[in-house]
């Protein structure tokens, strides 16, 4: 029985997504770069490896995070950290491609083992893509061009010479599935959280450091309207990237998109390793016709000559080599040297002073005002701090402030906008229009109970003031918290309007 002619198709369709061939050029780029941007904190974390990873230090598995224990066994350092070696020489051959398969094998293995070993530091959100993007890699043909196995290949075979390989595209297809999920994931989670589209959870991350320094995420937090269209355009990418990332235009918007994306986060949130990953994987995108166009552009600004340099120097060095050593035989070797001089760099690291002359260091006296400090009760948070900012201006968008001005006219009406700092109890919050001297004109409050993160007060100029200068006052718990001086001009109107405190 045959099937339908529409159902025929679809199944071919379906094949040739998956199994048709080119030449992986895109997934060569991956397999160079993805093991550098994921082994770059690995290799920063070797000096620390006898802590985080061994029965010598504290290792807290993911498991245990989780109330499941100790799942995975807690090797020694003897053991530990050979393999940690041994992952990341597989890193740097995997990049290389020399004996690729092997490679990411033994790189994907370790890595996952040696991230859930550390739940609390090692294992981030990279490293659940960094994991699943070395499983795929290992499953692939990643290494059949511009690795080392290609060149013994072309030695043992000079056809491949004038015929590049081409291979099937099924791994390439899962590692673009994989970021569409991704995104689309990532969307649906903050489309359900409200803070994310205020701004608020934005803001808070920027003005903290949790990752490294980031001092324009710092200046763009004060900048509430930015984060809000900045949240919205970003979850309508999230949204919109698995029905772009196949169309011939439409994946250089949703990949160009991305690329910017994960740039800013670079930028303004202090994250280095996230973006890399991500960006690197984006080559998994690259299809024969973009390389084509690529390398055609290149030549004719004459530029490829500074990628071709490097690539037959590097195999006029590989020919050098002596055609009697097996490929297997001089990884193995390389692999196991590396080790044993990484192993023996860790030893003469001595992160605990086992060789100096105590056996061991010591634990020094604290000072003593700094112990009094940590074992007596909480401090009492100031009032201040529980608030963010306090600014004034004419026009909300999103409920945040869109413009801070100090200077108004008769007619305008004021909003003075307070921000909370999370958690804070239920307040009862007072604003203050004063004059030049001090005296106190209006005074009006609100309840701001727990849950909220902002409340604004209304005012709106009548007759009942001249042009001058004034002061818009927020106090908390009967104490001054900020003041924001602004200077009222113009006319005053012919009737007084003042409008009541809303939220």
């Amino acid at each position: 029985m045959s099937l339908p002619a529409k159902t025929s198709e679809q199944s071919s369709a379906l094949s040739r997504f998956f199994f048709a061939k080119e030449t992986p050029f895109g997934l060569a780029l991956v397999r160079m770069l993805l093991p550098l941007a994921c082994g770059f904190p690995m290799f920063m974390r070797f000096p620390q490896s006898r802590l985080l990873y061994t029965t010598d230090g504290s290792p807290v598995q993911m498991y245990e995070l989780f109330g499941h224990g100790a799942v995975l066994p807690v090797l020694p350092p003897g053991v530990a950290i050979p393999l940690y070696s041994l992952m990341l020489a597989c890193f740097v051959c995997l990049s290389i491609g020399f004996c690729t398969r092997v490679s990411a094998i033994a790189a994907a293995v370790l890595y996952i083992y040696f991230n859930f070993m550390d739940g609390v530091g090692t294992m981030t959100k990279y490293s659940v893509i960094a994991s699943h993007m070395l499983v795929l890699l290992s499953v692939s043909q990643a290494g059949v061009i511009w690795s080392v196995d290609a060149w013994l290949a072309r030695r043992r075979n000079p056809q491949f010479r004038t015929l590049p390989p081409r291979v099937a595209v099924w791994p390439m297809r899962l590692m673009q599935i994989l970021f569409a999920h991704i995104y689309f994931g990532a969307a649906i989670t903050k489309i359900q959280t409200a803070s994310f589209f205020s701004g608020e959870q934005m803001r808070y991350w920027m003005l903290s450091n949790w990752n490294y320094e980031n001092p324009v995420g710092e200046m763009m937090a004060m900048w509430s309207p930015l984060l809000l269209v900045s949240a919205y355009i970003s979850v309508v990418w999230e949204m919109m990237f698995p029905f772009l990332a196949w169309r011939p235009r439409g994946r250089f918007v949703a990949l160009g998109m991305g690329v910017m994306f994960h740039f800013m986060t670079w930028l303004t949130l202090g994250l280095y390793v996230f973006p890399a990953i991500c960006i690197s994987s984006y080559f998994g995108y690259m299809n024969e016709k973009d390389f084509l166009f690529v390398r055609n552009w290149a030549a004719r600004l004459r530029v490829d000559r500074w990628f071709v340099m490097p690539l037959v120097a590097s195999e006029r060095g590989l020919t050098a080599l002596p055609r009697m050593l097996p490929a297997p035989a001089v990884w193995a070797s390389l692999v196991a040297v590396a080790t044993l001089a990484c192993t023996e760099a860790e030893l003469r690291m001595d992160i605990y002073g086992r060789n100096t002359a105590e056996g061991g260091y010591r634990l020094k006296p604290m000072d003593p005002l700094v112990a009094r400090t940590m074992i007596k009760g909480s401090q009492p948070l100031r009032e201040q701090d529980k608030y963010f900012s306090f600014e004034i201006g004419t026009m909300l968008v999103g409920n945040q402030l869109a413009n801070r001005r100090a200077e108004f006219e008769f007619g305008e009406t004021m909003i003075a906008q307070a921000n909370l700092n999370p958690p804070h109890e239920d307040m009862w919050v007072e604003c203050l229009l004063q004059d030049d001297e001090g005296r106190t004109i209006e005074q009006f409050g609100q309840f701001v109970t727990r849950e909220k993160l902002k409340t604004n007060f209304i005012y709106e100029f009548g007759s009942k003031l001249v042009p001058g200068d004034y002061f818009m006052v927020l106090k908390s718990a009967n104490k001054e918290v900020y003041r924001r001086p602004f200077v009222l001009t113009g006319t005053p109107p012919a009737q007084y309007r003042f409008s009541d405190v809303t939220n």
